[in-house]
């Protein structure tokens, strides 16, 4: 027995909406042009792999923006590229005309949200030590510290649960 489904082109058709979204937020510049270019090509050939293109080239036109902690571009970028990428992984092996179970995006998504909260966490915290009055090398520092720990803990955690 079938779940509920969607065409394929849906998906496509999402993943385009999605990049094209994202590339509005930084219109103003060359990168911002290139995700939204890269966008749609990514959704009428993912095949292409065009949507990594746009999924860096949005993260590079974030970079060069100055943001605080409080501005909202950033956490929507990086949610956003976590989206993206579970659809582009989906889009770029699923032929036009078929059906997607909407099950199939459960585990993946479940696992970008899984890593995207943290990362959210440790954006805030970069955004944050950014503003501060500091020299540039103690928050680089301590975000790397921060990353690191999160890693260890994570794979910590999975090593305890199959022993």
């Amino acid at each position: 027995m079938r779940g509920r489904e969607l065409p394929a082109w849906a998906v496509r058709a999402v993943l385009g909406v999605l990049l094209l979204a994202l590339a509005a937020l930084h219109a103003g510049d060359a990168w911002g042009w290139i995700a939204a270019l890269a966008g749609v090509a990514a959704a009428v050939s993912p095949w292409l792999q065009l949507a990594w293109v746009a999924m860096l080239s949005l993260v590079l036109s974030e970079l060069i923006q100055p943001a605080g902690a409080g501005a909202w571009h950033p956490y929507t970028v990086l949610a956003g590229v976590a989206l993206a990428h579970v659809l582009a992984a989906r889009a770029a092996v699923t032929p036009v005309r078929a059906r997607v179970e909407l099950r199939v995006f459960a585990r993946p998504l479940l696992i970008a949200a899984a890593v995207t909260a943290p990362s959210e966490g440790l954006l805030a915290l970069t955004l944050w030590l950014r503003g501060a009055a500091l020299p540039s090398w103690v928050p680089a520092t301590v975000v790397g510290a921060a990353a690191l720990l999160a890693l260890g803990a994570l794979l910590f955690g999975r090593l305890l649960r199959r022993a």
